[in-house]
């Protein structure tokens, strides 16, 4: 305060509000007991989750007493410390508190302290100080409710890792055929599956840009009445659908289809969980049955030749250097142009004008090129068997991922 009459310098007025300020966060501060019990009353009365949770009243009391200690001595002046808020965050993550009962708490906090505050802002320095440090405050309020929020988003996302490895390691447990009979109902109804359904397998390739394969499909399945499990094996992302009968299962490829974002395949549809290990096995032998460079889904069965071929990788790449080494060979420059127009004749029911009409020329260029064909390497396409040895080859060439077709 100053003398009446004399001058007071702006260095002794900031010492003098600063002790103003001073004297009122150490009253504030001696009177911790009392604001605690205060804002945990509050805390109580208006959150039915803190009543409802298993966190006993001495350690909420606690965390209120540490967050309010903290609040003030970086009122005081001193250095802000956030250890207090992390663990309010940490503790009511682990004890099922929402985040929004958490921020509240907050709230109700530095209400209290304001109301405090004020009613100990007796003087006009003290009001003065008291408004300069209003906007000091609610940021230590905000500061406060970020930090607590950022420990408890901590603690869901690794609960959530855990039970997302838990879940992997039961859903693992169904598509290796390791689970015992015994054990099958309880580690479907632990994922969210019926135990009786027409099950489906997918698989998808997972691409070196990290994408998910198909995003968002286990929320499109579910909305259609399908539930789904879903791992990452092998470099692959595995799921298991549940289907209710024939038309779920036509609904799930369907939403399959219309998700993929690389190579997916799809098993055969069965009933009894001992053939899962059977249908990823299938799942994957469909996504073989895709060019590496495409993307979308292929059934397992709906190709039975591409099965074939895929299932037995040496052989169809002897049959496939046996029948097409004269095409494919260096020095026939137009080659890729005669697998294009023999894959395009197979396409068209073995039609030279239809062909011609989808590759954009004459019907006499496709037969003479088809006469190429026959000339490179000795099978024609108007001998059956000729002409299925020329088709096999070139799903083994395209499967196998040759740079010539």
């Amino acid at each position: 305060m100053s003398t009446p009459g004399v001058l007071t310098s702006p260095a002794a007025l900031r010492t003098s509000r600063t002790a103003d300020a001073t004297g009122l966060f150490s009253e504030l501060r001696r009177s911790v007991d009392s604001l605690t019990e205060g804002v945990l009353e509050q805390i109580l009365g208006a959150e039915d989750d803190y009543a409802e949770s298993a966190l006993p009243r001495e350690v909420l009391h606690s965390i209120v007493e540490e967050n309010i200690i903290a609040m003030l001595d970086a009122l005081s002046g001193a250095e802000v410390v956030l250890d207090a808020p992390r663990r309010a965050g940490r503790v009511k993550a682990e004890n099922g508190i929402p985040m929004a009962s958490l921020l509240h708490a907050y709230r109700l906090a530095g209400l209290q302290l304001w109301e405090e505050m004020q009613a100990r802002a007796v003087g006009p320095e003290r009001a003065d100080e008291l408004l300069r440090h209003s906007s000091r405050l609610w940021g230590l309020v905000d500061a406060f409710s970020g930090e607590a929020a950022g420990a408890y988003r901590g603690i869901i996302e690794e609960r959530e890792r855990r039970d997302e490895q838990a879940r992997s390691v039961m859903l693992l447990r169904i598509l290796d055929g390791t689970a015992g009979s015994g054990e099958v109902a309880g580690l479907l109804r632990a994922l969210g599956l019926p135990d009786r359904a027409t099950h489906v397998v997918a698989a998808a390739e997972r691409r070196s840009t990290g994408e998910d394969p198909l995003p968002a499909l286990a929320e499109r399945l579910l909305s259609a009445g399908i539930p789904s499990a879903w791992t990452t094996w092998q470099g692959e992302v595995v799921g298991l659908l549940a289907c209710r009968d024939a038309a779920g299962v036509e609904r799930a490829q369907d939403l399959v289809a219309a998700t993929a974002r690389s190579r997916v395949g799809l098993s055969k549809p069965f009933t009894s969980v001992a053939a899962a290990a059977a249908a990823v096995e299938q799942a994957r032998i469909a996504i073989a049955c895709l060019d590496g460079s495409s993307e979308g889904t292929h059934r397992y069965g709906s190709a039975p030749l591409d099965v074939l071929v895929v299932a037995q990788p040496a052989l169809a790449a002897e049959l496939r250097d046996g029948v097409l080494a004269g095409l494919l060979a260096p020095e026939v420059r137009d080659g890729d142009v005669l697998v294009d127009t023999l894959e395009a004749w197979f396409a068209t029911s073995g039609s030279s004008s239809a062909t011609a009409k989808r590759l954009h020329c004459h019907r006499n260029t496709v037969l003479h090129r088809l006469g190429r064909v026959h000339a490179l390497t000795g099978r024609s396409t108007t001998n059956p068997a000729e002409a299925a040895e020329l088709y096999v080859a070139i799903r083994a060439a395209r499967l196998a991922g040759s740079d010539r077709v």
